[in-house]
């Protein structure tokens, strides 16, 4: 992981839903003063139904990264997101936690 360059972190990391079912991950990955990082690899581990996942998304020139998921899940997953930074930006590693499925919005809908 990178030690050296601009500090960046992961903002705005939510889950992707379709249907009250949460399908995916989406977020950016912006510099501290909130510039966008593009062209960078994100990688997503979780641990589900028994064993450890990664995904990885590219973001976009806006910082915006987003990965569909074959899956999906209920109550909260956590997640790590992991930027391994390269000779500009430094890594970051961050821990959070994915609300999935939305029992009360799929069994009552509005």
């Amino acid at each position: 992981m990178s030690k050296s360059g601009l500090a960046v972190t992961f903002s705005n990391v939510s889950p992707i839903m379709a249907n009250g079912v949460a399908s995916g991950v989406s977020g950016y990955l912006l510099t501290a003063s909130g510039n966008p990082v593009s062209g960078a690899s994100v990688y997503m581990s979780y641990y589900f139904q028994g064993s450890y996942r990664t995904e990885r998304a590219t973001t976009d020139q806006t910082g915006y990264f987003m990965e569909h998921f074959p899956m999906n899940w209920t109550g909260s997953l956590p997640m790590t997101l992991v930027y391994f930074g390269d000779n500009q930006y430094k890594g970051v590693q961050q821990v959070v936690s994915v609300p999935g499925e939305n029992l009360a919005t799929s069994i009552f809908p509005e």
